[in-house]
């Protein structure tokens, strides 16, 4: 693995989870107070040659209101009124617009196949899009172990493709669109941007493809 491939990769490594923090937990002032003292947005780890990630990193410039953007959260993805953007891939692959169709099982069956077993002590689908990046980070972490970055020389990275082109790549850029649309806070019309880019990079990394499929939301 040469050294800027090797520094593409552990970038992309920081950046994934980043976003399953973004994605996965409510913001508490710690996690905001840490993105802005230590300038993560000024100084983003991977070249921002992406249309969606300069997008992103501009709506992020500002320091965010934390009451505003737990409110933004809580409306986004938690409830309890019905959600603007619902962060798991079956409510947009299944007809019914259900949780934990066969799409969470497949996803499911993968992590598995891997080794990993999601239990976040909260019985959630496994297929929400904050474990997605969790489980990418520990793919692209295990494949810098193995100091080979081409796909069809290291086995994480190929896992990789498949679960990006399979899994995620299906249905993630929809989610997207709807999350920014529905995001009341440049922050989180922010990491909807940045996140899509960084799937965008990981997707050209590895080769994967953006398959066409029904959407049912």
């Amino acid at each position: 693995m040469n050294d800027t491939h090797y520094q593409t990769l552990a970038s992309l490594t920081i950046a994934s989870h980043f976003l399953y923090r973004a994605l996965h937990q409510a913001p508490d002032a710690e996690f905001v107070n840490a993105l802005y003292d230590d300038a993560l947005f000024d100084e983003w780890p991977v070249e921002q040659a992406n249309d969606n990630v300069s997008q992103g990193l501009a709506l992020l410039k500002a320091r965010p209101d934390l009451r505003n953007i737990s409110r933004d959260y809580a409306q986004l993805f938690v409830g309890p009124n019905t959600l603007t953007a619902a962060p798991w891939g079956s409510v947009y692959l299944t007809e019914e617009q259900i949780t934990c169709g066969d799409s969470t099982l497949a996803i499911r069956a993968f992590y598995e196949s891997h080794g990993i077993a999601i239990d976040t002590g909260e019985r959630e689908p496994e297929d929400h899009i904050g474990l997605i990046f969790s489980f990418i980070t520990y793919l692209t972490d295990t494949a810098l172990d193995a100091q080979v970055v081409e796909a069809a020389h290291n086995e994480s990275l190929e896992a990789l493709k498949v679960f990006l082109t399979d899994h995620v790549l299906t249905w993630a850029p929809r989610f997207f669109h709807t999350m920014r649309e529905g995001a009341e806070t440049p922050f989180y019309q922010g990491i909807s941007y940045l996140a899509e880019g960084t799937l965008e990079q990981l997707a050209k990394l590895v080769g994967a493809q953006y398959k066409i499929v029904s959407l049912y939301r």
